[in-house]
């Protein structure tokens, strides 16, 4: 059976909030909710870190997980992450068939069950090339208008603007929570599958993302309604 590896990407910089994945999320790092997730879903082989910061590996090994010294030219803010998750499958040298797990250490609100239920539905789909988290967004935008050229263009087409809102399609947002596909399918072209994906849908409270002192805060009062309950 093939192996299943987490890769959680978390570089040092941050244009935001500096040392971001290892701020305080109440009483932990933010790191550690995806590094506990991982280890706590009972599906994954083996977590890795991948960053240039010390202090990030350091904790990522204090929680249990495999370090990646990540070169400084892929940790920049422009650094695209097909190269990180590149460099992960050239050290590691996982088989073909082994599944690769990317979680963002941004993405707190993503659990154990989360991980656990996507992967179970990536694998009910044998012909999908990977599987990304998302949650669903409202389909009246399939009637916007794009701009930029002389005339106003319909973002999905001359029909789109046609059809009432029950008749369009559903419309979902990736969320950078979880992404799933297996080594062969990224080395195809040394990069993350774009095509043949299948969605885990999340809610759109779960797919907060952590960017500001005000996601932090957010962030914090769903844990501590959710210790609540």
């Amino acid at each position: 059976m093939s192996s299943v590896f987490a890769l959680v990407p978390a570089r040092g910089g941050s244009t935001g909030i500096i040392q971001k994945n290892i701020q305080p999320l109440l009483d932990q790092p933010l790191l550690a909710y995806t590094l506990n997730a991982a280890h706590g879903s009972g599906v994954v082989d083996a977590v890795y870190v991948s960053s240039d910061d010390d202090q990030i590996l350091a904790m990522a090994h204090y929680y249990g997980a495999e370090r990646i010294k990540r070169d400084h030219h892929l940790a920049r803010d422009d650094s695209p992450l097909d190269p990180v998750v590149g460099e992960f499958i050239h050290r590691i040298k996982p088989a073909g068939k082994d599944i690769v797990i990317l979680l963002q250490p941004t993405s707190p609100l993503r659990t154990a069950k989360h991980i656990v239920e996507a992967l179970a539905e990536y694998r009910d789909f044998p012909c999908c090339r990977g599987l990304i988290s998302v949650y669903e967004i409202s389909n009246q935008y399939r009637r916007a208008y794009v701009g930029g050229n002389e005339f106003l263009q319909l973002l999905a087409g001359e029909h789109a603007g046609l059809m009432h809102r029950e008749a369009l399609p559903s419309l979902y947002m990736p969320n950078d929570a979880i992404a799933i596909f297996k080594v062969d399918d990224f080395l195809r072209e040394e990069s993350i599958p774009h095509s043949h994906l299948i969605p885990y849908l999340m809610s759109e409270t779960e797919s907060l993302k952590i960017h500001t002192e005000d996601d932090i805060k957010r962030a914090e009062a769903y844990l501590r309604n959710q210790v609540q309950q």
